[in-house]
């Protein structure tokens, strides 16, 4: 890493690459805080909501986001043209920085491309060297100038490894929050029942539909036989078909789908059963008593057995150091979720309530992004001088 001054002055010109739809909220949310401190033009990797942010998007991450590992072979020739685009387009803007948001795998090639070209790169949402690939982090200090962190423990580790880290604090407790009361969101999505409200969630690619929405239904008619007047919500992910979801759906199950209020659903939930990723975080910080399962190909799940090295697989049991969440992974008993279920819905929020704000205060309270924008803006000053 060299943090000297640069003989160059800022260019204003800023490349950003995203992956996935998760990290892409978090690249907008970014994006617009940056806008509040420097001028600048923004290109890269991302899909729509990088549009709305004002992104000139060269490729659209949707034809190389990956769940799991087996995934790379039958992708491997649009992974090669994103990555033959997004250098041609770093040789030709030769901007003044890259901004990397999580998807290691692809962004840690070029990352260093960008090192060989002289382009300085600031990674937001680095890679959990903490969880798998520890090597990686021989890359991260030749490779990348500045780490953003928003795990609580991320940055020390990180700094013992002589890593120039800053720590964020976790964007979702500034974003995770309902939009309408109670009463008014019940009244928008019609659920009118007297019975507990239960939230699903398969996922926000079609190829973790196909994985989990069929060991949801069956969960969803275990339940459902224990429970009278049960009701079913999915929200749908931003770039997710409902046609996709429903064919899934078994005859007699009722489903209240929603479109764009994923945190009303989950927080006027008794409980929700969600396919691991970033939404078992924001149910955490909704206070959503929630189940965990997730399901990939045996070559993925092998595989991941050998180099993973973290006992919890959902963000929340993994930063309360213990099960906050039951974790059902790869092989489901259907009959033992269902019993789980029930005595979540009997044993609910209150007896989580204590965990869950243990976990909220490790994350902080702070504004994220803006202390993330504020992070980069240091960074180039270090860099460029003054950026006016």
């Amino acid at each position: 890493m060299n943090m000297l001054k640069s003989n160059g002055e800022f260019n204003k010109k800023i490349v950003i690459i995203t992956g996935e739809l998760s990290g892409e909220i978090h690249a907008f949310h970014l994006i617009d805080e940056l806008k509040g401190f420097i001028d600048f033009q923004c290109s890269g990797i991302g899909s729509n909501k990088l549009k709305d942010a004002g992104v000139d998007v060269v490729y659209d991450y949707k034809n190389i986001s990956l769940t799991g590992l087996s995934e790379i072979f039958s992708k491997l020739p649009l992974i090669y043209d994103a990555y033959k685009r997004i250098k041609k387009h770093l040789r030709e803007k030769k901007p003044s920085l890259l901004i990397l948001v999580d998807f290691p795998g692809f962004n840690m090639r070029i990352a260093k491309f960008a090192h060989k070209l002289g382009i300085p790169v600031v990674y937001f949402i680095p890679p959990q060297i903490w969880a798998w690939r520890k090597k990686r982090v021989f890359q991260i200090k030749r490779y990348i100038d500045k780490v953003i962190c928003i795990l609580p423990f991320e940055k020390k580790i990180y700094e013992d490894c002589s890593i120039d880290a800053a720590y964020a604090g976790h964007p979702f407790m500034e974003i995770v929050k309902p939009l309408h009361t109670r009463e008014d969101f019940f009244r928008i999505a019609g659920v009118y029942g007297s019975g507990p409200v239960l939230t699903i969630m398969p996922g926000s690619r079609d190829n973790e539909v196909e994985k989990h929405m069929p060991i949801l239904m069956e969960i969803v008619e275990a339940i459902g036989k224990r429970v009278e007047n049960l009701t079913i919500l999915l929200p749908l992910a931003e770039n997710i078909n409902r046609k996709n979801i429903e064919k899934y759906r078994k005859d007699n199950i009722k489903i209240i789908y929603l479109k764009g209020l994923p945190y009303d659903a989950l927080s006027n939930s008794d409980l929700a059963v969600i396919a691991s990723g970033s939404a078992t975080l924001e149910a955490a910080i909704l206070g959503t008593p929630t189940i965990v399962i997730y399901k990939i190909s045996p070559f993925s799940y092998v595989f991941a057995r050998l180099l993973v090295k973290v006992n919890y697989i959902s963000l929340p049991n993994i930063i309360a150091g213990k099960e906050i969440f039951p974790e059902f992974i790869q092989n489901f008993d259907v009959e033992k979720i269902a019993e789980k279920a029930l005595y979540m819905l009997s044993n609910g929020k209150e007896k989580v309530k204590a965990e869950i704000g243990n976990i909220k205060r490790m994350l902080g309270n702070e504004d994220s992004y803006k202390i993330a924008a504020k992070t980069i803006v240091d960074f180039l000053e270090q860099k460029y001088g003054t950026l006016h």
